[in-house]
């Protein structure tokens, strides 16, 4: 029995969802090499159509602007992946809001920074050195810094709940304190470019937050 004229609409629709997709995910990676590659003023739309193998009106219909394009990468970048779900509402996270010592608050936290550093830390810089040039570049670049700080405060929630947090800083202050070591440019220093392993690095970083933070 052949397929009814719903059918056969569903199928053709759902193909063509399908390799839209396909094309936006092309555009993204083409995006992310390139920007990571080149940095943010030296790409172009063209540039990152041919690596995508599409047209350039294709770019702006499967994944938006320049502007747009850097801030889907550095998010997808972020997260790890491209699906909808929070950072705050990823498995890593809920699971360190049921943790209740201290020093395990803080060795869960570094492993998480040290993961999202280590996705991030090229186009970190990518965003940074374009956000005093571009305004949209530059109210993406304030936005990364207002969640940074937002992570600070939820671990210093975290750590005060379980009255861990040292009595020599306030709260505010464990942020700041926090708001340091979160900077993934010191990923970018300590890895990119002096050659640490992650692992190396994660140690260091749970190390340094457990002393600084911990009574």
């Amino acid at each position: 029995m052949s397929a009814s004229p719903q059918e056969k609409r569903a199928y053709r629709s759902g193909l063509r969802a399908q390799q839209a997709e396909a094309t936006r995910r092309a555009v993204l990676a083409a995006a992310a090499e390139l920007y990571a590659a080149r940095g943010y003023a030296a790409t172009s739309i063209d540039a990152i159509a041919e690596a995508a193998g599409v047209s350039r009106s294709t770019v702006f219909t499967a994944a938006g602007g320049k502007p747009y394009l850097l801030k889907t990468v550095y998010d997808q970048a972020l997260i790890g992946d491209d699906e909808p779900v929070p950072l705050a509402e990823r498995p890593e996270s809920r699971r360190l809001r049921t943790l209740t010592d201290g020093a395990e608050i803080v060795a869960g936290y570094a492993a998480i920074l040290a993961r999202i550093m280590a996705g991030v830390s090229v186009l970190y810089e990518v965003v940074r050195a374009a956000a005093d040039t571009d305004a949209d570049v530059a109210a993406l670049w304030a936005d990364i810094q207002r969640q940074r700080r937002e992570g600070a405060h939820r671990i210093v929630t975290l750590l005060t709940a379980a009255d861990a947090l040292t009595p020599r800083l306030t709260p505010d202050q464990a942020a700041d304190v926090i708001t340091v070591y979160n900077d993934p440019a010191l990923h970018h220093h300590l890895v990119v470019s002096r050659n640490w392993s992650l692992a190396a690095f994660t140690a260091w970083l749970t190390r340094t937050l457990q002393h600084e933070l911990l009574t």
